[in-house]
């Protein structure tokens, strides 16, 4: 089935026959307006190969002829499969994190036994650890999906027809519905071939800027997919909000009318700017596409399944309209069936240029009401991954104050039942250690201390950046100093100065790395490996409405010098 020719339909204005080779393709166009459901319909059939789609929307369109099976979802609780859901909630590459995952993962069958391992671990996790941040990011997610795996009965085999077998995933939540469909996509890729997957609302479920499981899992199934026959078919009403990760594997892009300025502008980059109008674009009616064929551009008819070849040629050029061929769409038959009527008068009238306005208007609403939905949501997820960082934070100083507090006299007194002068001397001494160890001088006996900083150095926010940095282990201040030094380094060009020659594992780096970040010295771009000396900044943050730049840089000055051995 490799290189499988297709009739995509009749090139506009020469009734020409246009074919396209069966491969990864993209199909964009407003709804109700563009005639991408019919397309969808029209290649598959004509392709005789199994497909499955999903609704993914109440009151959603649908094909004129399809099966509907039963949701397919194989749950799994390997650490592997949590980890790349992590990754999605996270929006980020899990690195150091494994080990954590899997022991949460360790022994369980479900994700409901994950969920219980994970509440476990985060009850005796540190509260100010990345640890616990990991646990209650899972956490948070699993509590969405768990119950929801719990209420619908999922198929444990995936059994396909001939055709469009349509799964119903509307009342699922969007979460639940991304798992259901990268289960879908695995599946398919390990056990079946010549099948033709469509992801819907592509800009949800394979969206720029963010991680899904099934935006992780396309882009496996796009390279191993096309050897063995199974291509995904990616079904948008715009380009704008899909990942370009998949879009680059297609090699057919079937484009329909757009009417919002910078959508058209973006097909129009796709053709060719000089080859094509926006009124081209704006213009295009029901069932007509420009489609990208490998290096070929045409502006096709394409024919609906159950449309007889002449009918759809006529069409093409121009001869009839395209609504003369609906009586055929909602009772499919044989679509080379030559003796079906052609000239039968219409019974209802065509729809004018007001009505098509109107319900592009609709259109157009609608697709910005469901974009700013998405976008809430995700400001909703934002907003409750930063209320979890600001509890962490506020209990990370509480226990800091409390450690400042906490002497060792409580732990002679609840100790021993009795207190003598022998346990008044060791507290004595105890306690002038402690004002020996943490009250050192350091090497910057020099600095002229104004009476500004000797009342700031009593601030909170100075003793905890003096506390976390005093507790930085020797082989990181190393670290610490050269990004100073430095300024501004890049993330290989560190390990290769310290780490690698002494051996250190790139999990060891990264846990150094969140070390001094914590202590509010460095910012790490997860995204650019970009590390910055950032302590000045977060001076500049945190004190700037009530101290001046210069007595802000003493303060740095001070806190940097703690970086320094102590003098023996």
């Amino acid at each position: 089935m490799a290189g499988l020719k297709i009739l995509l339909g009749f090139e506009v204005g020469t009734g020409e026959e246009v074919y396209m080779n069966l491969h990864h393709t993209v199909i964009t166009g407003m709804t109700q307006l563009s005639g991408k459901t019919t397309t969808l319909e029209a290649l598959i059939s004509r392709s005789k190969k199994q497909a499955i789609a999903f609704k993914t929307k109440r009151g959603e369109g649908g094909f004129n002829n399809y099966i509907e099976i039963q949701p397919f979802f194989n749950q799994r609780a390997d650490w592997q499969y949590v980890s790349s859901i992590l990754e999605a909630v996270l929006r980020e590459k899990m690195r150091f994190e494994r080990p954590w995952i899997m022991r949460a993962t360790k022994n369980t069958k479900t994700l409901r036994e994950v969920l219980e391992n994970i509440q476990q671990l985060r009850a005796e996790s540190n509260p100010t650890t990345l640890a616990e941040n990991v646990y209650t990011a899972l956490e948070e997610y699993l509590k969405i999906v768990v119950p929801q795996i719990e209420k619908f009965e999922f198929s444990k085999k995936l059994m396909l027809h001939e055709g469009i077998n349509v799964m119903d995933l509307t009342l699922m939540s969007v979460e639940l519905q991304s798992l259901v469909i990268q289960s879908t996509m695995e599946f398919v890729i390990s056990k079946l071939q010549d099948v033709i997957i469509i992801i819907p609302e592509a800009w949800e479920h394979l969206p720029q800027g963010r991680n899904t499981p099934v935006k992780l899992y396309a882009e496996t199934f796009i390279r191993k997919g096309a050897s063995i026959g199974n291509y995904l078919f990616i079904d948008s009403q715009d380009i704008a909000g899909i990942d370009k990760t998949p879009l680059r594997q297609c090699n057919n892009w079937i484009l329909g009318r757009q009417r919002e300025g910078h959508e058209v502008e973006r097909v129009r980059e796709q053709l060719g700017k000089t080859k094509f109008s926006a009124d081209d674009i704006r213009t295009l009616p029901i069932g007509h596409f420009y489609a990208i064929l490998g290096d070929e551009i045409k502006n096709v008819y394409v024919l609906p399944a159950g449309v007889p070849d002449e009918l759809g040629k006529k069409v093409a050029k121009g001869e009839i309209d395209s609504s003369e061929v609906k009586k055929y769409l909602s009772n499919p038959g044989d679509e080379n069936k030559k003796e079906a009527p052609i000239d039968v008068p219409q019974l209802l009238p065509a729809p004018n240029d007001t009505t098509l306005k109107r319900i592009e208007d609709l259109e157009l609403k609608i697709i910005k009401i469901e974009k700013e939905a998405s976008l809430l949501r995700s400001e909703f997820e934002l907003l409750r991954r930063d209320i979890t960082n600001i509890n962490l934070k506020f209990n990370d100083i509480i226990s800091i104050q409390k450690q400042d507090r906490k002497e060792d006299v409580v732990k002679i007194i609840t100790e021993n039942t009795t207190f003598n002068i022998d346990d008044l001397n060791l507290l004595v001494d105890q306690r002038m250690h402690q004002i020996l160890k943490y009250d050192r001088p350091t090497t910057f006996v020099n600095i002229d201390v104004s009476s500004a900083f000797k009342n700031a150095i009593k601030d909170n926010i100075l003793k905890q950046i003096a506390f976390n940095i005093r507790n930085i282990p020797k082989n990181t201040t190393t670290a610490a100093m050269l990004i100073h030094e430095r300024k501004t380094m890049r993330r290989g060009e560190l390990y290769g100065l310290l780490y690698s020659s002494m051996g250190k594992r790139m999990d060891d780096f990264y846990k150094d790395i969140q070390l001094l970040e914590e202590a509010k010295i460095i910012n790490y771009n997860k995204d650019t490996g970009i590390i910055k000396w950032s302590l000045g900044e977060y001076l500049e943050k945190e004190l700037g409405n009530l101290y001046d730049e210069n007595t802000r840089n003493e303060f740095e000055n001070y806190l940097t010098s703690l970086l320094l051995p102590a003098n023996n």
